[in-house]
């Protein structure tokens, strides 16, 4: 299985609506998506977003991820975000948040202009 942890920190208070609006959608999208395991969405006061998702297989991950809601929202990353970080790694189960977490404060943040 694959599992995607993400960290995304929100631009600033004006950015706040639309980012939850394509967070919505996104997740929404994942929920309904074919070959999605396990999907987990957190947050650290109002300008940092979580999520953990497991997936089936790459391809089913990547169908998900170029296309539809997370496809516009990922259009609009540099818009409404000010860094994040993402994280792929082959599990055979779904870690918890906690472990997650760990992995994910070990990378480095992308940041966006």
């Amino acid at each position: 299985m694959l599992i995607v942890a993400t960290e995304l920190h929100v631009r600033n208070g004006w950015k706040f609506i639309p980012f939850v609006r394509h967070s919505i959608r996104s997740t929404k999208q994942a929920k309904q998506a074919a070959g999605c395991l396990h999907v987990w969405v957190g947050n650290n006061g109002w300008r940092i977003g979580y999520t953990l998702t497991a997936w089936k297989d790459k391809s089913s991950m990547l169908q998900y991820r170029n296309t539809d809601s997370h496809k516009v929202a990922m259009q609009q990353i540099g818009k409404l975000s000010k860094q994040y970080k993402t994280l792929v790694w082959e599990a055979e189960q779904v870690p918890s948040w906690n472990e997650a977490k760990v992995r994910l404060d070990a990378i480095g943040f992308k940041v966006l202009k």
